[in-house]
């Protein structure tokens, strides 16, 4: 392992231990499975993944930020980003996962309010939600970097769910 991906492995739980407490898994290992086995992107260019775990339909809550803004001004309407999975819809259906490429000129914030897991008997009904898993705010050159991929991985946790994180 390099000297870099050291630091930057340090840099990344140092953060989210700062920026995000009480309940956060984070998975160092890379996640296998989805539509494109590369990083993705270039080097001025960010890939997420979403990888959902579950039996159940997700919405992944993914919000993406261009400018540094504070976790409030991050979860909103205007900031969601859908242009992913299910028709574009920004939704992954149960044990499925998908991918997409961003510029790094509009991601300087990333995140995820835990994503809302299907409800009702089929796990399907996200009017109705069985739940949410983990907040996870990242931002630019302080958890992450430019050419890198941010993997968001949605599971079931005990009674309820998780959102953890991988950056390779």
């Amino acid at each position: 392992m390099s000297p870099r991906r050291t630091v930057l492995q340090a840099a990344c739980l140092l953060g989210l231990a700062v920026l995000l407490p009480g309940g956060c898994v984070i998975s160092i290992d890379p996640i296998d499975g989805g539509d494109d086995d590369g990083n993705g992107g270039g080097a001025d260019q960010i890939t997420i993944r979403i990888v959902n775990a579950t039996d159940h339909t997700l919405d992944p809550q993914i919000y993406l930020a261009a400018e540094p803004v504070d976790v409030d001004s991050l979860f909103t309407a205007s900031r969601k980003y859908t242009k992913f999975g299910v028709g574009n819809l920004g939704l992954i259906g149960s044990f499925d996962a998908d991918q997409f490429t961003v510029e790094c000129s509009q991601a300087r914030v990333v995140g995820t309010r835990g994503g809302s897991f299907g409800g009702g008997d089929d796990g399907n009904d996200l009017t109705a939600p069985a739940g949410s898993g983990t907040q996870l705010v990242l931002t630019q050159e302080l958890v992450f970097f430019c050419g890198q991929r941010i993997t968001f991985t949605y599971r079931s946790s005990g009674d309820g769910f998780s959102t953890t994180l991988d950056i390779d």
